[in-house]
């Protein structure tokens, strides 16, 4: 049985293992597009001194994702960081400080 380090690395390699029909399998899988229920509480409000990461994420993420999606997905500090790790190998324009502050703000603010 072959063993992944990560969710990403086996939703890459369940194509070329298990064909194409695997996709559906692994992106039904992926926590990065699992939504929070209607009952989850409101997000807490952005602080002044969360302006920079939230203009940060607004930037980098803003652009393939609406913040109300985001903000519907209720996530621990960890798996905040796996969700940017998960963006950045698909290209999302961050260093890696930049991907720990997201990771911080979404788990502050949508944890």
């Amino acid at each position: 049985m072959v063993q992944y380090k990560s969710l990403a690395a086996a939703f890459v390699a369940a194509p070329i293992l298990f064909g194409a029909g695997a996709c559906a399998w692994a992106a039904a899988a992926s926590p990065v597009f699992v939504p929070a229920t209607p009952a989850a509480a409101a997000p807490s409000p952005p602080r002044a001194g969360d302006a920079q990461a939230k203009a940060l994420f607004e930037n980098a993420c803003g652009s393939c994702h609406d913040a109300g999606v985001v903000a519907q997905m209720h996530q621990t500090s960890a798996q905040w960081a796996n969700t940017v790790d998960v963006m950045v190998s698909r290209g999302a324009p961050l260093d890696p400080k930049e991907a720990a502050e997201i990771s911080d703000y979404l788990a502050k603010h949508y944890g």
